[in-house]
């Protein structure tokens, strides 16, 4: 009787398990408005037992939230997702984060066929990679690691103020 009772809790513990783990899944797809069907899932930090990637290129790197590949084009999407609602403004920093993914996954996988999404509680939007604005990003490395080291920032102009490229979204202000 007590090994009846073991089986069946340890068979409901399975199948608990294998239902969240399916769900979180599907939530990951939905967060960023994408198809099961059509995408693979390569990496997430997003949830648990999923496989993560750190991506890195010339000492710049990170981990984005999710990098899906599409099944039939190969596409790559490379998903981050901020948890506060949108408020019809994208932070530079937000921005600045997702084509650093891009540019890096380009380099990374070996393909131009990368694209980003940024996405929200509220929103999602699919960023294109800007090569100029990823050369200007990467080639900051220098600067950020003399400033870390003087603890104190080499150039106190804005990165909007001094780089040469154009800002596809609102800008905010703080």
């Amino acid at each position: 009787m007590s090994m009846l009772v073991l089986l069946i809790v340890v068979t409901i513990a399975v199948l608990l398990y294998l239902a969240l783990k399916g769900r979180s899944r599907d939530d990951i797809f939905r967060t960023f408005g994408l198809s099961a069907s059509e995408y693979e899932l390569i990496s997430t930090d997003l949830g648990k037992g999923h496989p993560r990637k750190r991506i890195g290129w010339r000492g710049v790197g990170g981990e984005p939230d999710a990098i899906f590949q599409h099944k039939r084009s190969g596409k790559l999407v490379v998903a981050e997702f901020k948890s506060r609602r949108w408020a019809k403004r994208i932070r530079p920093r937000e921005y600045f984060q997702v084509v650093l993914y891009i540019g890096i996954a380009r380099v990374e996988f070996r393909t131009n066929n990368v694209v980003g999404i940024l996405a929200f509680n509220d929103k999602s939007f699919e960023i294109e990679h800007q090569s100029e604005l990823f050369s200007s990003l990467i080639q900051l490395r220098g600067e950020v690691l003399s400033s870390l080291k003087r603890k104190r920032a080499l150039n106190s102009r804005p990165l909007l103020s001094r780089a040469r490229f154009s800002l596809p979204f609102k800008l905010e202000r703080f």
